[in-house]
């Protein structure tokens, strides 16, 4: 089992999403990691979707937060899975918004909400995904081969990050149990 020390605190923020269908009896354990990255001593990045983002918005102290939306600000741009009203309200508590993260009006939603997220992503000393899906998988492959470590908050191992090879591993994030993205070493002979 491989276990993940704990950064120095204040040093960076860790990208936590996820899926988009995550519900509300999830809370729990999106709390739980929350309250280890805050305390920590990190930053937590997210995005704007409903599901695990937004779950990450409700558990997180704004001081700790950043979002990243692939909309406007008042929701211009959003859609039906947008969490629209915790990013605004965010925003009016004084969370940092990074308003069309993903790209203006103009760029295509599935490109926009990818962006948004590698632009969440970066900077970022480590992705946690709760039981991710197709999307948050793309965007665990963006961070492997950014060579940021991926966790997976999740009963059953996730499918392979986007474009990679390799396997998850029982680990721990933190303290806390979950799986871990293990690259496939490369052979030099």
């Amino acid at each position: 089992m491989l276990s993940v020390p704990a950064p120095a605190p204040g040093c960076a923020a860790v990208l936590l999403g996820g899926s988009r269908s995550l519900p509300a009896s999830a809370a729990p354990w999106v709390s739980r990691v929350v309250s280890a990255v805050v305390g920590a001593g990190l930053g937590v990045s997210v995005g704007c979707a409903v599901g695990a983002d937004q779950l990450v918005l409700s558990a997180c102290p704004p001081s700790s937060l950043r979002v990243f939306a692939a909309f406007g600000p008042g929701g211009q741009g959003a859609w039906r899975c947008s969490a629209v009203s915790a990013v605004v309200a965010a925003a009016a508590s004084g969370v940092p918004v990074a308003w069309w993260a993903g790209g203006g009006a103009s760029v295509p939603l599935v490109g926009r909400l990818f962006c948004r997220s590698v632009a969440a992503l970066a900077g970022c000393i480590a992705a946690v995904f709760f039981a991710p899906g197709p999307g948050s998988l793309a965007v665990a492959g963006a961070a492997v081969a950014a060579s940021v470590p991926v966790f997976a908050v999740c009963r059953l191992a996730p499918p392979c990050p986007r474009g990679c090879v390799g396997a998850w591993v029982s680990g721990s994030f933190l303290g806390l149990a979950c799986w871990f993205w293990s690259p496939a070493q490369q052979r030099l002979f």
